[in-house]
């Protein structure tokens, strides 16, 4: 039985410190079909794929932390409050109602199979409709893609992939159930593609780059609405190695820092997050962060290194749990040593 098949006795068991949503397995058990990012993500729990990047995509898909990245990012947010993006994520907010919802979002189908011989798998993708002005009932439709990229020199320039996800972004919109029909190129919707890149050379430390259409007359001066045009961007984000966390003032790129580059406990992590950024540690959210931080690659890598077995032992009893897989899977997941397996089967037997 899969990851997908069956709860943990002990999520059932959690006691919470809030009034909470479903935690996001509760969400993908009782609708996978519509689950679509979510599913996809805990579905790669059963084909060896790496943990970590596993748990990045469960962190970056609640709508807190992507309410607060689309705040900062994005022009059509910055007049928002955190609370009235949260509620725009994946609801119409012409409707008049409140959404205390800040836990995971459900997400579209990552799988983009528009061209065919050309399959995109997106990490998370989602809509959002946001209000265009204050007080009024009119809104703007819009395409979210978040790429988590742990290596940001893969062989090619990474803005151009970034490019490409935003060119099918828009091309896929073409007679589709969530775009448009025909030649109604009027209904198009703008895109977002955004890149979060936690590791990258020392020059793009704390850097903000975004890529978009502009317009620019080259003879007599006469412009297109802007609306008409502005239908795509690119924002690639690169947080800086270290920040003053103790500072009052606070960043986007802080925030994505101590989230996923910073080496430092889960405890000071969720403290901060809280204190700094207003983020509802959820008991979910708090399992997800602990779990990061033991789950580091970087602190994994350099513990078995020094023949720190404790170490390994310890990761793979921390997957056990909140997987609910049993230890050779998470053992294989982790790619211990065939030596290094052979100890953390008979220490954790011995309970």
């Amino acid at each position: 039985m899969s990851i997908i098949e069956k709860t943990t006795h002990k999520e059932k068991k959690i006691v919470k410190k809030r009034k909470l949503s479903p935690s996001i397995l509760e969400i993908a058990l009782k609708n996978v079909k519509n689950n679509m990012v979510l599913y996809e993500s805990l579905k790669m729990f059963d084909k060896n794929t790496d943990a970590y990047d596993h748990l990045c995509k469960m962190i970056m898909s609640n709508k807190q932390i992507l309410a607060n990245i689309m705040k900062f990012a994005m022009k059509e947010c910055k007049d928002l409050t955190i609370e009235e993006i949260i509620n725009s994520i994946e609801n119409d907010p012409r409707i008049n109602m409140t959404i205390n919802d800040h836990d995971q979002i459900v997400g579209m189908n990552v799988e983009d199979q528009s061209v065919i011989g050309a399959c995109v798998r997106y990490d998370i993708l989602f809509k959002a409709t946001l209000p265009t002005k204050k007080g009024k009932k009119e809104s703007v439709g819009i395409f979210i893609n978040f790429e988590i990229q742990k290596d940001e020199t893969p062989g090619y320039p990474l803005v151009t992939r970034g490019i490409y996800y935003a060119s099918r972004l828009i091309s896929r919109q073409k007679n589709a159930e969530d775009g448009f029909a025909s030649s109604e190129f009027n209904d198009l919707q703008k895109v977002y593609s955004i890149w979060i890149c936690p590791k990258h050379t020392k020059e793009k430390n704390d850097v903000i780059n975004v890529y978009h259409i502009k317009e620019e007359c080259l003879k007599n001066e006469w412009h297109n609405q802007v609306e008409d045009y502005d239908l795509m961007e690119v924002i690639m984000m690169y947080p800086g190695n270290e920040y003053n966390y103790e500072d009052k003032s606070h960043s986007v790129l802080e925030m994505l820092n101590i989230l996923f580059t910073t080496k430092m406990k889960a405890e000071e992590k969720k403290r901060l997050l809280e204190e700094k950024y207003a983020i509802i540690m959820t008991e979910k959210m708090d399992q997800e962060v602990e779990f990061m931080c033991n789950l580091s690659e970087s602190v994994l890598k350099e513990g078995l290194e020094q023949g720190e077995i404790k170490s390994a032992i310890e990761h793979t009893k921390n997957l056990m749990e909140s997987a609910n897989i049993d230890i050779n899977k998470a053992m294989n997941m982790l790619k211990l040593p065939e030596n290094i397996k052979e100890i953390v089967i008979k220490e954790l037997k011995k309970g």
